[in-house]
């Protein structure tokens, strides 16, 4: 994160010409393209062990920087760190704030964990009565929260910005996988060659068959791997496609979208959360959200970047009023 706020404080685009993220920086910092090494197959379908082309293109970074990074990447991976410094297990963290002091909303377990809340940093500072907006029962309110955004912005016009969006994105995927495509083409060539040439040695000369063996071996061994990592990269230019425009793709891109809100891991729904909604201001009875963007004119709020929605039990805090926590 602190990469990011230094290179976009300094004005240096991405290599998209965008703003950096984190994804971006981190994508980086796992290529191994910039220590000049080309690796294609990690996935691939054929079980096959990963084409390693050293020399490929330029070296930016050394190997040694590199390997050094990659383990501090592990040692701070969720896997390895306590979840609770890694990231906090609530949705909404950082993005509810109070109308009445102006303060920011806070996670906060109860009964051993068994429940949580959005609590108003006035009450957890300062006691009970010096803030009157009330605890909101997070799970609920997450809930609510991720209806609207489901609502306002999985509309149909949305979703073939969206289409679109993805297409040009293809085009990019699509032009990095030509650029794949001619580097493996160009060791097929250079193999071949070398076969090639091992096979008139054997014709021309008094050399032994046996002598070149292990040699031919190794070259066929690797021309059948740069094989199938061409006809993988053909496959995925194939499947690229243009402007999906069709109802059907449209319907299916607003399920699957759907469906990752509801479904999706805290790590995974969170960004996505946070790409759309700027803030959610809570006071007694009501909370605002308001957008980063205007909502399409299709959605339930029309062109607008805000709405307000009435907080109601089960939302509402399940405190009664003698502080006594009731199920």
């Amino acid at each position: 994160l602190e990469i990011t706020k230094v290179l976009n404080g300094e004005g240096i685009a991405s290599p998209k010409g965008k703003r950096w993220t984190k994804n971006v920086v981190y994508k980086m910092l796992c290529n191994e393209a910039y220590t000049g090494t080309f690796v294609w197959g990690r996935q691939s379908k054929h079980q096959a062990e990963p084409l390693r082309v050293e020399g490929a293109c330029p070296v930016i970074v050394a190997k040694s920087r590199f390997r050094r990074v990659a383990r501090v990447l592990k040692s701070r991976s969720r896997r390895v760190s306590n979840p609770r410094r890694v990231a906090s297990s609530y949705l909404l963290s950082g993005l509810v704030k109070c109308r009445d002091c102006g303060r920011s909303l806070t996670g906060q377990a109860a009964k051993s964990g068994k429940f949580s809340y959005y609590v108003c940093q006035s009450v957890l500072k300062q006691g009970r009565g010096t803030c009157d907006t009330p605890r909101l029962n997070a799970r609920r309110f997450e809930g609510l929260i991720v209806e609207q955004v489901r609502d306002n912005i999985l509309t149909e016009s949305n979703i073939r910005k969206l289409v679109r969006m993805v297409d040009e994105e293809m085009g990019g995927v699509a032009a990095e996988h030509r650029r794949k495509l001619d580097a493996i083409d160009r060791e097929l060539a250079d193999v071949r060659h070398r076969l090639e040439r091992l096979y008139q040695m054997v014709e021309t000369t008094d050399l032994d068959v046996s002598d070149v063996a292990p040699r031919i071996k190794e070259h066929r061994e690797r021309h059948g791997r740069l094989e199938v990592a061409a006809e993988e990269e053909r496959h995925r230019l194939s499947e690229r496609r243009a402007v999906l425009d069709s109802v059907e793709t449209i319907t299916a891109y607003a399920r699957d979208m759907r469906n990752f809100l509801r479904e999706s891991e805290l790590t995974e729904a969170r960004p996505f959360i946070r790409s759309l909604v700027k803030e959610i201001v809570v006071e007694p009875g009501k909370a605002a959200i308001r957008y980063t963007i205007p909502m399409p004119k299709d959605s339930p709020i029309g062109d607008r970047d805000s709405e307000e929605l009435p907080l109601r039990s089960p939302v509402l805090s399940s405190v009664t009023e003698s502080g006594r926590w009731r199920i």
